[in-house]
């Protein structure tokens, strides 16, 4: 069987981004909308940018460095993507620039939420400060690159001051111990910006150093150097959004768990691949699921193929490993289909987070964890991730709730229809909201399975 993904949301807003800043055309070629995405796409309509479908295809126009820069600045989008449009408007310091909205709980939640994410990412003065409503300027900020505890950029930081120095011809460089989501860099690389990107390690040494260094027993780390330079235009090119990897994710985990006839093979179609994304796939495998890429294209200046997915042989089962903060940094949005597959594992698997993001990931993991001890597994939940020990055999489990998390209410899904529960998991609009159409399509994957029950049952 053969399935496509929704497009990835991230990567789709980066490129609706880069045809705003491309003085001219864009085209993004077989052609279909991110869960949000077209809103996205609209709120960067009062930039400048312009948009139509046709056919296959979106064709985008662009307004190069000259945008437009609206006065009432939109907050109504995820941290990242909000980060990018304010970026975009930091460009001027003179401007007021405003955050309204309805005056009742929801509309002062919302604006206090953007005040914060502002203030964390940008240097302002505030100018006017009341109830669902803040107006403020820009001020012209010093470069400041802010790494985490791994020794890396935050992807939404990178992002953000890559997009500052390219929109005000400033010069960038930096180095991290290793990238996280480096989608940005490489489309800046393709549409032309002048961008080095590139492993820095013993090769850089002179041969004394590098001896005098392994005389001392000095470890010799590889480090990613990013050096972004003063650019004059952004080259219009034709582009693609390959398929999510969270989306791809679920498959893989169903199809490894929920007992597919050993014949079965499901064939993910055109599915990103960048290797700074797509973590829980390589775990995934570590673990001993038949996941491989059959098909791997280097195009539009990254990686997307089609992923095979084959059953366990029979007696065989996943086990249990232990992932550190770097692998799970490249694997956050699939962290509770991680935690699924874990539930079925021999031993025991342990999830560790980064330092940055374990208090905003304990009560989700809490939450998380009080639905998988449903299915008998052992599941403890601690500051830095979780330790699970998984059973041979799940046949319990039911009443799973995704809460406020679309990716944990895509986790419990994968769940439950590996336990072939009848009951829907609760809160599946946001995991619909998100992820259009994809339960329905993850249905399929057991269907054969499933029809070959019913026949032995009538026989």
């Amino acid at each position: 069987m053969e399935f496509l993904m929704n497009p990835d949301r991230e990567r789709m807003n980066l490129t609706l981004v880069m045809a705003l800043l491309v003085n001219g055309r864009t085209v993004l070629e077989n052609f279909a909308w991110a869960s949000g995405s077209e809103k996205y796409a609209e709120a960067l309509k009062d930039f400048g940018l312009t948009y139509e479908l046709q056919g296959h295809q979106l064709v985008l126009n662009g307004k190069g460095f000259q945008y437009s820069i609206p006065t009432m600045l939109p907050f109504k989008f995820g941290e990242a993507d909000n980060v990018m449009l304010w970026t975009l408007a930091s460009k001027d310091d003179e401007q007021l620039y405003t955050f309204a909205a309805e005056v009742d709980d929801a509309g002062i939640a919302r604006v206090n939420t953007a005040k914060e994410t502002l203030q964390k990412y940008f240097k302002i003065k505030v100018q006017k400060d009341e109830p669902a409503k803040f107006v403020f300027n820009f001020l012209r900020d010093e470069l400041n690159v802010k790494k985490d505890s791994l020794g890396n950029v935050s992807s939404v930081m990178r992002n953000r001051l890559l997009l500052r120095a390219l929109i005000r011809n400033d010069y960038l460089n930096f180095e991290e111990k290793s990238t996280v989501h480096d989608q940005w860099t490489k489309m800046l690389i393709y549409f032309g910006a002048a961008v080095k990107y590139e492993g820095r390690g013993m090769e850089q040494l002179s041969e004394f150093e590098r001896r005098l260094m392994i005389a001392q027993g000095k470890k010799i780390e590889r480090t990613q150097f990013t050096e972004l330079s003063e650019t004059k235009v952004i080259t219009a090119r034709e582009y693609y959004v390959p398929g999510d990897t969270t989306e791809a994710t679920a498959f893989a985990v169903l199809a490894t768990v929920g007992n597919m006839p050993k014949d079965n093979v499901i064939k993910l179609l055109n599915v990103d691949l960048n290797s700074s994304r797509a973590g829980a796939l390589t775990c995934l495998k570590r673990m001993g699921a038949n996941v491989e890429t059959v098909s791997r294209r280097e195009k539009y200046g990254d990686v997307f193929g089609d992923v095979e997915i084959k059953p366990l042989a029979s007696g065989k089962r996943l086990q249990g490993r232990r992932f550190s903060e770097d692998v799970i940094a490249t694997a956050l949005e699939e962290y509770p289909l991680l935690a699924v597959a874990a539930c079925y594992g021999e031993g025991e698997t342990i999830l560790r987070v980064p330092k940055e993001v374990r208090k905003e990931m304990r009560p989700k993991n809490e939450f998380l964890a009080v639905n998988l001890r449903k299915t008998g597994a052992e599941v403890g939940v601690y500051d830095d991730g979780l330790v699970i020990r998984g059973l041979e055999t799940i046949v319990n489990g039911s009443d799973f709730d995704g809460g406020d998390s679309a990716q944990m209410g895509l986790a419990l899904s994968v769940l439950s229809l590996a336990l072939q529960n009848d009951e829907p998991v609760e809160n599946m609009d946001k995991v619909e909201a998100m992820f259009p159409g994809v339960v329905d399509k993850l249905k399929n994957v057991l269907v054969a399975e499933n029809a070959e029950k019913n026949a032995e049952k009538a026989g």
